[in-house]
C-alpha cells in the first residue's frame, strides 16, 4: 500500500488513479525543470518500515530520483529487491524472499546511497492515518507483530511516547502526546523495533497580529503545516479565509468578508488544530494631527483610536509614501516628516485597516501647537510652529476667518488675542503665499460669571438652590434664604420674579410678589415647554405653578417633602422626596407614585427624549441608574443599575460603564443626545463630565480646581457645582453656591 499525505477526497480513489496522476504530476513538473534547466539534486531523506518479513513493501522518500525503472536498483545487504513503482521523490520496492537483515542501498543512474538498515523480523509498521494532527488526538498505526503476552507495545512519536488506546497484532490506536514534534513512528514490542512514516505535528503556536478585520494580513506561525497553499483549510471563527502563502512552519491568510472574533484554527486532511483567538477591532480613527503641514525634520503627531502599540502593525504614508514610525501606542503615533514628500493626503493604516486623515501641505510654514485650544474674545493664544515671521506685521492670523491682534512674533512663536464675537472654527496663519492650518479648530468655550460672585449682595444664592433656563435665555433661581423666585436676564439684570421682595413666608397664592413661600433652604424648580415654572414649597409640603406673567397658584397638594425636580419631554413633572418614593405629576394635574428613591436628596435627575430617566440612587455608592421608558410613565424595577459609575470606588475617572468613577453627583441635564453632569466634592474633584446616550462614554468637559475665576476652560475656577440648566443653544449654567453665583459655561 503507498501512504501519500493528501485531500481526504484522494482517500476515495483507487490505488491506479492515485498512481496515474502522481506519475502524470511528476513528469510535468520534471519537464518544466528541464525545460528552465534545472538539475533536481538526488537525495534520499527517509524510509519506512524498517523492519518486517520477506515481502515487506519498503517505501523510499527523497528528491532527484531517477523515473525509468531499469535504472533503479534496490539491494538489501546485498540481495536485490523487486522495484514495485518509481517517482521522482518516492520508490517502493519489497523486500526480497529469504534476505537477510542489514543495509538498504539504492542506485539511481550514476548516484549511489545508502538508504539505512532493514531488519527482518515480525514487527513491522507498514503505515499510519492520519499522517497528521495536534496534541490529544488519535492515529492509527497498522502493521504486524504489535501484540505480547510479556509487555504491552510502546509507540514513540519524533521520540516523544504516545499513549496507547487500543492494540491489536495488526493495529494500534494512540493519542499525539502535546509537543510531539514532527518526527517518525516508532513501536517497540518484546526487545523489537520497527519506525514507520514521519508523522507530522501539527500546531498553531501563534498568530500576528492579534486584531483588526476584514482584510487584515495574519501570518500564523507553528508546525505541521503543508508546504503548498491547497493543502491548508483556515477559518476565523468558523469563516473560511483565504491562504496566500504557505510553509511547513508559517501561514499567512486574509481575514474575511464578515470576520468575527474567535479563534483561528487549520485543518490539514480533516485534522483540525485552533490557535489564539483573533479579536476584531473598529477601523483605526484620527482625531488629530499636528502639523498640517511643515519643512521635514520635525515631529509630527498622530492621535486617535484603535492604533496597535506594536510599531510595526501600523504604517503612515503621507502624499502615498510611507513615513517610519518612532513610537506607538493604542492611540498616538509618532514620526519625523522626511520632507520632499509632496502635499498630500495622511493615511494610517492598522493590520491592513486603512483611514484616510487630513491634508498635509509640504511646506516651511507650519503650526505645531495651540495653547489654549478653546477660550472667549480676548483670550491669548499662543502659537508655536514652523516659518512664522518675526516682523509681527508679516504675519496674518485668523479665528474661523477672523482676523485677531497679534501680540509678538518670532520664526517660531506667535502670541495672539481672539477677536470679538469669536466663534468655533479653524485657526489659520498666513505668512506670504504660504497658509497653515492648527491641527484643530479654535473652540469657543469657557467661563463667564453671568450674575453674582463673590462678595457680590444683589442676589444670595449660597444655600442649596435650583435653577432653570427659559426660551429667551432668562434664567431663574430659587433665593432659599430670601424665600423667593429671582430672574435674571441675558444680560444678568436680578429682578424678582415671585415672592416677597422683604424675604418674608408664609402660604400665598397671587402675581409675582404677592405670593409666598416657605423654602426652609430645599426650594427647587423645573420648568415646561409652555414656560410655566413649578417650584417645589418644601415647607408647605406643595407644587406651586408660576405662569410666565408671574402668576403663582398652587399645583399639586400631599406630595410631601420635595427635594428636587425635573421634566419629561410629555411635560409631566417628577418630585424626588429622598428615601420616599418620587411622585409624578400630569400636566393635567394627575397624581402617581413611582417605585423609585434617592438617598442623593438634592440631585437633579433628567429625562432623554425617549423617556428614560438618568438618576443617582445613593449618595454613597456614587453611579448612574438608568431607568427605561414606560409608556404608562412607571418606573420599572430593575433599571440598568451601574449604566455609569462605580458603586465601589469613588474618585475621578472617565470610561464606560464600572470604568467611571464620581465623587459627588449633583444636577444632570439632558441636550444633544448626551447627559451632562455636575460632579463635585466642593473640594478636591469639581468636574462638568457628560455621557453619550448611545454608547454609555463619559468624558470631562472641564475639571476645575477650587477658586473663583472667569475663562477658558483650563483656567476656569468654581467651588460648588449645585444645579444645571441648559438654553436652546448649548450654554451651560452651573449654580455656583459657595461662590454665590451662577456661572455661564460656553461649550460649543
Amino acid at each position: 500500500m503507498i501512504q501519500k499525505r493528501t485531500y481526504s477526497s484522494l482517500y476515495l480513489m483507487s490505488f491506479t488513479t492515485v498512481i496515474f496522476m502522481i506519475v502524470l504530476f511528476t513528469l510535468s513538473c520534471k519537464k518544466d525543470k528541464e525545460l528552465k534547466g534545472e538539475q533536481i539534486p538526488f537525495k534520499v531523506d527517509s524510509y519506512y518500515p524498517n523492519s518486517g518479513n520477506e515481502g515487506t513493501l519498503v517505501t523510499i522518500l527523497g528528491t532527484g530520483f531517477d523515473t525509468k525503472a531499469e535504472n533503479i536498483s534496490i539491494t538489501f545487504s546485498g540481495q536485490q529487491a523487486d522495484v514495485i513503482a518509481v517517482h521522482e521523490d518516492k520508490i517502493i520496492v519489497r523486500a526480497p524472499k529469504e534476505g537477510k537483515s542489514g543495509m538498504i542501498q539504492m542506485k539511481s543512474g550514476s548516484n549511489h546511497s545508502d538508504v539505512g538498515s532493514y531488519k527482518y523480523q515480525q514487527l513491522s509498521l507498514k503505515e499510519i492515518f492520519p499522517t497528521n494532527g495536534s496534541a490529544g488526538s488519535h492515529i492509527r498505526i497498522m502493521g504486524e507483530g504489535f501484540s505480547s503476552i510479556s509487555s504491552p507495545a510502546a509507540v514513540l512519536i519524533n521520540g516523544k511516547e504516545a499513549i496507547v488506546v487500543s492494540v491489536s497484532d495488526t493495529v494500534l490506536v494512540v493519542e499525539v502526546p502535546e509537543n510531539a514534534g514532527t518526527g517518525p513512528v516508532q513501536v517497540k514490542v518484546n526487545g523489537f523495533e520497527s519506525t514507520g512514516p514521519v508523522f507530522h505535528y501539527q500546531t498553531i503556536t501563534a498568530i500576528r497580529p492579534l486584531t483588526g478585520g476584514k482584510g487584515t494580513r495574519v501570518t500564523i506561525t507553528g508546525s505541521g503545516f503543508a508546504a503548498e497553499i491547497a493543502g491548508n483549510t483556515i477559518d476565523f471563527n468558523g469563516k473560511p479565509a483565504a491562504v496566500i502563502s504557505a510553509k511547513e512552519n508559517e501561514i499567512v491568510v486574509i481575514a474575511p468578508e464578515g470576520v468575527e472574533s474567535g479563534p483561528v484554527s487549520l485543518t490539514i486532511n480533516k485534522q483540525r488544530t485552533s490557535g489564539p483567538d483573533f479579536t476584531v477591532v473598529p477601523l483605526p480613527t484620527i482625531e488629530f494631527v499636528s502639523p498640517l503641514s511643515g519643512p521635514g525634520g520635525i515631529e509630527m503627531v498622530i492621535k486617535g483610536l484603535t492604533f496597535s502599540p506594536e510599531k510595526e502593525e501600523n504604517k503612515v504614508s503621507i502624499n502615498g509614501v510611507i513615513v517610519p514610525l518612532t513610537s506607538a501606542t493604542n492611540n498616538e503615533l509618532k514620526l519625523i516628516i522626511p520632507g520632499n514628500t509632496g502635499s498630500g493626503e495622511i493615511r494610517v493604516s492598522v493590520n491592513d485597516q486603512e483611514v484616510t486623515g487630513p491634508k498635509f501641505f509640504d511646506q516651511s510654514l507650519g503650526i505645531k501647537s495651540m495653547t489654549p485650544d478653546n477660550g472667549l474674545s480676548g483670550t491669548e493664544v499662543t502659537l508655536t510652529g514652523t516659518g512664522f515671521s518675526s516682523n509681527p506685521s508679516g504675519n496674518i492670523v485668523t479665528f474661523n476667518n477672523v482676523a485677531a491682534t497679534i501680540l509678538s512674533a518670532t520664526e517660531t512663536k506667535i502670541t495672539v488675542k481672539a477677536p470679538a464675537n469669536v466663534l468655533t472654527g479653524n485657526l489659520k496663519v498666513k505668512v506670504g503665499n504660504l497658509e497653515a492650518t492648527a491641527p484643530k479648530p479654535f473652540r469657543r468655550a469657557g467661563v463667564l460669571t453671568l450674575v453674582g460672585g463673590p462678595g457680590s449682595t444683589n442676589v444670595d444664592l449660597s444655600t442649596n438652590g435650583s435653577i432653570v433656563v427659559d426660551a429667551s435665555g432668562n434664567v431663574f433661581a430659587i433665593e432659599n434664604t430670601k424665600n423667593r423666585v429671582l430672574k435674571i436676564s441675558a444680560s444678568g439684570q436680578v429682578s424678582v420674579f415671585a415672592g416677597s421682595s422683604g424675604g418674608q413666608s408664609g402660604l400665598q397664592n397671587g402675581m409675582g410678589t404677592e405670593a409666598r413661600f416657605r423654602f426652609e433652604n430645599f426650594g427647587s424648580l423645573t420648568i415646561d415647554k409652555n414656560q410655566n415654572l413649578y417650584v417645589a414649597d418644601y415647607g408647605n409640603q406643595l407644587i406651586r405653578k408660576i405662569s410666565p406673567q408671574g402668576l403663582v397658584s398652587t399645583f399639586m397638594t400631599g406630595v410631601g417633602n420635595v427635594f428636587a425636580m425635573t421634566t419629561d419631554a410629555a411635560g409631566n413633572i417628577y418630585a424626588m422626596r429622598g428615601t420616599q418614593n418620587a411622585m409624578r405629576m400630569t400636566p393635567q394635574g394627575g397624581l402617581s407614585s413611582l417605585n423609585v428613591s434617592s438617598r442623593n436628596y438634592t440631585h437633579r435627575p433628567a429625562f432623554d427624549q425617549e423617556g428614560n430617566l438618568y438618576m443617582s440612587p445613593d449618595d454613597f455608592e456614587v453611579y448612574i441608574s438608568k431607568y427605561p421608558y414606560r409608556a404608562d410613565g412607571t418606573i420599572p424595577q430593575p433599571p440598568v443599575k451601574h449604566w455609569a459609575g462605580n458603586p465601589a470606588e469613588t474618585g475621578y475617572a472617565d470610561g464606560i460603564g464600572r470604568q467611571v468613577k464620581f465623587t459627588w453627583l449633583r444636577g444632570m441635564q439632558v441636550a444633544d443626545q448626551k447627559l451632562f453632569i455636575l460632579d463635585s466634592d466642593n473640594a478636591f474633584n469639581i468636574s462638568i463630565r457628560q455621557a453619550n446616550l448611545q454608547t454609555g462614554e463619559v468624558v470631562t468637559v472641564m475639571k476645575s480646581v477650587r477658586g473663583y475665576q472667569d475663562g477658558n476652560l483650563d483656567v476656569a475656577r468654581f467651588i460648588s457645582l449645585q444645579d444645571l440648566a441648559i438654553d436652546k443653544e448649548g450654554v451651560l449654567y452651573i449654580l455656583d453656591n459657595w461662590n454665590n453665583a451662577i456661572r455661564k459655561v460656553y461649550i460649543k
